[in-house]
């Protein structure tokens, strides 16, 4: 995992030091003073990264909704309410009469839910990334009390626990309306009592106002 990190940051590293010199335009830059908050909303699309959770679960999907307001010519501050509901892997779920609650859970699909306050900077026009920490919620099919505690890392109920993303992405144009649609690469991670489960995926949204 920490090798997949590392390879996320160096890329974004890089491909700041490429495109930072660039600047956003002054057009945009009146439409942001104008608007004091920004709505957007969109689809989810994630795998888990980390080996035990690979080894029971795989796509997860879900949606997001963000809303936000620039504070500066680079910097947006908002909020990101997160869903996503992850299907276990095809053919995983054998068990037996004698099988626990751990482990019918572990070959169950999942829900986590959470919101997460947000910063992004914006490279220039079209590139930004960005980073979001907060709270999430855990829910098994399985037994909506033991959340993720089919983990061996983490307690028998464990609901709660710490949700953060990093980000890196690009604004795209739809029809006559500037940068009204956003495609961004995601690593997230559930942390509680230590331990992370991580994803990496993609996000699609959708700006409302442009």
């Amino acid at each position: 995992m920490n090798k997949i990190a590392t390879l996320f940051s160096s890329i974004l590293l890089f491909v700041t030091s490429v495109i930072s010199a660039q600047t956003i335009s002054e057009n945009n830059l009146s439409s942001k003073k104008e608007k004091l908050i920004h709505l957007e909303t969109g689809i989810n699309l994630s795998l888990p990264v980390h080996i035990m959770m690979y080894r029971s679960h795989r796509l997860g999907i879900g949606i997001n909704l963000r809303t936000w307001k620039a504070i500066s010519s680079k910097y947006e501050l908002g909020i990101k309410a997160d869903y996503d509901y992850r299907f276990i892997k095809k053919n995983s779920r054998i068990l037996t009469p004698e099988s626990t609650l751990e482990e019918r859970a572990l070959h169950s699909n999942f829900s986590v839910f959470s919101i997460k306050p947000n910063l992004q900077y914006n490279l220039n026009t079209w590139w930004y990334w960005g980073i979001e920490t907060g709270v999430g919620y855990a829910l098994s099919d399985e037994d909506s009390k033991i959340g993720l505690g089919f983990v061996s890392e983490y307690a028998r109920n464990q609901q709660f626990g710490i949700c953060s993303g990093l980000y890196f992405g690009r604004h795209f144009d739809i029809g006559s309306k500037k940068k009204n649609l956003g495609l961004s690469m995601d690593l997230n991670q559930f942390l509680a009592r230590g331990h992370a489960e991580n994803t990496l995926g993609l996000k699609l949204n959708y700006h409302f106002i442009n």
